[in-house]
Formats: C-alpha cells, sequence, structure tokens
C-alpha cells in the first residue's frame, strides 16, 4: 500500500461516521504519528508503507471510530504553536484556552514587572508552560488535585525547557490554597465549569473519554470561581483572569466585582464567544 492509498482509504473510514467532525484532518494526524511524518512529507511523498505499519495505522483508525479523541490516541496536542503530552487524566488543550493566555501575555509583554504566576487546575500544563515560554523572567506554580496531571505538566515542562521557572504544587482548591511560597500577582485558571446536569449533554467523546474531575463544575457551574475567588488572592494591583463557559462571563464578573475587583474585562474568543474574564484587584 502507497501512502496516497494510505491517506484515501483512511479518510474514507472516518467519513462514514457523522459524529467525527474533521474526519481528513484526525486520519492525517494519525497517519503522520504512526509514520513519523511531518505535513509536508505527507502531502508531497508518496511512500511504499510496509503491512506492519498500515496495520497499526488502522487499528489507531478503528479507536478514532469508537470515539476516542484523536489527541488521547496519538497522545499529543498542539496548544500556542506549542506541543503538549496528553492522556486521559487531563483535558485536551482547545483553542479557545489561547485567549486567556493571550490576554495574560498582552498584560505583561511590554511591563517591567515579571510576572509570579499560580496556575490553578493546570491540567497538562498547557497555560503556565505557555506563559512562561512566552514571558522570560516569570516564575509559576501549577496547581492541580490529580497528581497524573501533575507528572504529566512537570513532563511537558522538560520538553520545553522551562521547569526551572515552574514549581509543580498538588492541592485542591475547595479546601483552600497551600503554601506555594509567595503571594503572585497573577492568577490564571480554566477551572471546571460545566454544570452538573449540562454533562450528559457533551459531546460522547468528550463526556467519555475526558476526565469528569476536570469538567463538573458544581450546580450552577461557578463552584471553583467561587472556591478560587475566596482562597487565591495576588498582590494588590495584581490580576486574576478566567476562562469561562459561553454563558458566564456576567456572572463571573459579579463574583470578581463583590470580590473586590476593578477593571473588570471581558475577552472573546475567535467565535466571537465571551471566553475570558480578567480583573484587578484593588
Amino acid at each position: 500500500m502507497t501512502l496516497k492509498e494510505l491517506r484515501r482509504t483512511a479518510h474514507t473510514k472516518l467519513k462514514e461516521n457523522p459524529g467525527i467532525d474533521s474526519p481528513e484532518t484526525d486520519a492525517d494526524l494519525i497517519i503522520m504519528h504512526v509514520l513519523d511524518l511531518d505535513k509536508t512529507a505527507l502531502l508531497t511523498k508518496d511512500l511504499n508503507i510496509p503491512d506492519a505499519l498500515a496495520v497499526e495505522v488502522n487499528s489507531y483508525i478503528n479507536r478514532r471510530l469508537s470515539g476516542m479523541p484523536v489527541q488521547y490516541i496519538i497522545g499529543k496536542c498542539e496548544f500556542m504553536s506549542l506541543e503538549f503530552a496528553v492522556s486521559k487524566d487531563v483535558l485536551i488543550p482547545r483553542a479557545d484556552t489561547e485567549t486567556l493566555v493571550e490576554a495574560v501575555i498582552a498584560k505583561y509583554k511590554l511591563n517591567s514587572v515579571q510576572p509570579k504566576i499560580l496556575d490553578i487546575g493546570c491540567g497538562c500544563g498547557c497555560i503556565g508552560i505557555s506563559l512562561a515560554k512566552h514571558l522570560h523572567g516569570c516564575t509559576v506554580t501549577e496547581l492541580d488535585i490529580s497528581d497524573p496531571a501533575l507528572r504529566l505538566a512537570k513532563r511537558n515542562a522538560e520538553t520545553h525547557q522551562v521547569s526551572k521557572q515552574i514549581d509543580f504544587i498538588h492541592g485542591d482548591i475547595i479546601s483552600g490554597l497551600p503554601d506555594i511560597g509567595y503571594v503572585p500577582n497573577c492568577i490564571v485558571s480554566n477551572p471546571p465549569y460545566i454544570r452538573t446536569n449540562d454533562l450528559l449533554e457533551l459531546q460522547p467523546e468528550v463526556i467519555e473519554h475526558e476526565p469528569i474531575l476536570a469538567l463538573d463544575g458544581g450546580e450552577d457551574g461557578l463552584d471553583f470561581y467561587r472556591a478560587i475567588l475566596k482562597n487565591a488572592h495576588p498582590v494588590k494591583g495584581g490580576i486574576t483572569a478566567f476562562e469561562v463557559g459561553y454563558d458566564q462571563s456576567d456572572d463571573v464578573a459579579n463574583l470578581m466585582h463583590k470580590h473586590g475587583y476593578r477593571d473588570i474585562e471581558i475577552h472573546k474568543d475567535l467565535s466571537g464567544i465571551e471566553r475570558v474574564v480578567l480583573g484587578y484587584t484593588t
């Protein structure tokens, strides 16, 4: 089988499943992973594929047909033009979350302040690690309740050579903020924000494969925002920036106002959805 034939067969199989939104992209990601090809090689070379590798590609395609997200199948995901290892222990990074990272970068990029950042609920570490890569001289504490997530975040920090800038701490923000050794001037978080009753309305590949712990935000979806605002406080003049659900920006902004935040901003993602709420401590 040639590479072109392998791609054509994989594309056709995934297109037969109407629940897969991007069948050709997913098939190509799997093929590039198994054959260790970049995009240019995938599109320009017409290799003869050994039977064993064709079988491996087909087994991965079948996993995708079963509903497993392609990022878990290949064990990696792109975020802020960086590659992150992912596993079933963490949420898959979404492009929407880049809005949060970009909003924070914009606040410090031309500022002489070197931020001390606390990333609450870090998952694979994509937010804190991306900030460490873009804001030279900053320090980051990655906080998560999941030890497997922290191990994965540490691995990603090593991959991107920012380990010296980052500490990793196990903690449950609902119970309170553990001692991180300093008071941050920047808190960032993409917390669980799905309403409990809405979980079953999520796409099957999300609810059946991604960790519920990282999705369930309680009855109204705001449990973790309340806990973070109660238990974690930046220095005076510091910022807290949240990712929020599509209809939660006003609720989160009101919570921040009640906790003494000022100059609260709302940032839209590329789809025009109000995705980030950011405010300054007084």
